[in-house]
């Protein structure tokens, strides 16, 4: 996906993710961050387009 909209929350998401990369915070904290980041994008998809992915 190309994020054309690197705003707040995408360069939160984007350093949450490299932390979870050297184990400072939970992959459960970095999957929740791109969701806003996604949202600020324009690029959420609904709940139910993503159910059954993993």
């Amino acid at each position: 996906m190309k994020w054309t909209n690197r705003g707040h929350r995408w360069n939160v998401a984007v350093r949450i993710c490299t932390a979870a990369l050297a184990d400072k915070v939970s992959p459960q904290v970095a999957g929740k961050a791109f969701p806003a980041a996604a949202k600020e994008e324009g690029a959420l998809l609904p709940p139910m387009a993503t159910s059954g992915l993993f």
